[in-house]
C-alpha cells in the first residue's frame, strides 16, 4: 500500500521534512508496547491527537498518550503500521493468509477513521481489491468462474466490521462492492443475510448494484418486472 511520490523533492524538502524532527510525544497501549513518535507529525494528520498534545488535557503536560486496546480498532499491529504510514506513506503486513491480510487493513482504517486521519482510506481500499483480485475462488473449471469469487477472502466479521466506519468510507464501499458479482449471480450469495441483518450495509450494497447496472450497455436491451405493478420495463442508466 503506498501512495504515488512526490513530483521533485522540493514539495518533501518543505512540507513534509520539518515533521520528521523537533519534540516527540510517547503513545503506549496499556500493558503492551510504547512507541516514540514526531509530534509535529502525527499532530499534522490527526486533530484528534492534536487537542491531546496541544490542548488542556494531561496528554499535553505529560507528551504521553495511553491508548486502550480495543478488537478490531487498536492494537500493536494497527497502531505499528498507522505509524509506517505516517512516516513513508507506505505499509506492509507480514501476513501470508490473504483473509487475515484483508482484516488487518480493515482494522488499520478503524484506527485512522478514530483519529480521524485522512488520506490513507483510499489506500486501505485499493490494496483489499488488490488482495481480493489477487486470491478469487478456485473455478471448478476454466470456462466457469464461481458466483462468490469477489468474496472467498471476506469473512462477515469484516463486513460487519466495515460498517463501523463512517458513510461513505472508500473501504465500505469497497467490501460492498466485492459482494455485487454474487448478489445479481445469485440468490443465495454469501452475505444476502448479512444485508438485511446490518441496514448499513444493505443500503452499501444497494448502491454499489445501481452503479454496476449503469454498466449494462446498451442499457434498454434489458428489462425487469416492477414488483408492485407487475409491469416489465427497460432498465435506464440513473443519469437518463
Amino acid at each position: 500500500m503506498s501512495e504515488t511520490p512526490e513530483k521533485s523533492a522540493q514539495p518533501f524538502a518543505i512540507a513534509r521534512l520539518p515533521l520528521y524532527h523537533g519534540p516527540v510525544v510517547k503513545i503506549r497501549i496499556k500493558n503492551s508496547c510504547e512507541y516514540t513518535i514526531s509530534k509535529a507529525l502525527l499532530c499534522a494528520e490527526s486533530p484528534v491527537f492534536t487537542a491531546m498534545f496541544r490542548g488542556h488535557f494531561q496528554e499535553a503536560q505529560e507528551q504521553t498518550v495511553d491508548l486502550e486496546e480495543m478488537e478490531g480498532v487498536v492494537s500493536k499491529q494497527s497502531l505499528e503500521a498507522l505509524f509506517q504510514w505516517l512516516y513513508l506513506r507506505f505499509v506492509k503486513f507480514d501476513i501470508e493468509d490473504p483473509g487475515e491480510h484483508i482484516s488487518a487493513a480493515i482494522e488499520l482504517a478503524r484506527l485512522a477513521d478514530k483519529y480521524e486521519i485522512t488520506g490513507i482510506e483510499s489506500q486501505i481500499a485499493q490494496y483489499i481489491k488488490e488482495i481480493i483480485i489477487a486470491n478469487p475462488k478456485p473455478s471448478k473449471t476454466k470456462s466457469l468462474v464461481p458466483y462468490n469469487s469477489n468474496t472467498h477472502c471476506l469473512g462477515s466479521e469484516d463486513i460487519i466490521s466495515g460498517i463501523l466506519l463512517h458513510d461513505k468510507h472508500p473501504v465500505r464501499r469497497v467490501l460492498a462492492a466485492a459482494s455485487v458479482k454474487g448478489f445479481l449471480q445469485s440468490a443465495s450469495h454469501d452475505y444476502a443475510a448479512t444485508a438485511q441483518e446490518y441496514p448499513e450495509f444493505g443500503a452499501d450494497l444497494l448502491h454499489e448494484v445501481r452503479l454496476a447496472l449503469n454498466t449494462l450497455n446498451p442499457h434498454r436491451s434489458v428489462k425487469f418486472q416492477d414488483p408492485i405493478t407487475g409491469t416489465r420495463w427497460y432498465l435506464y442508466s440513473v443519469s437518463r
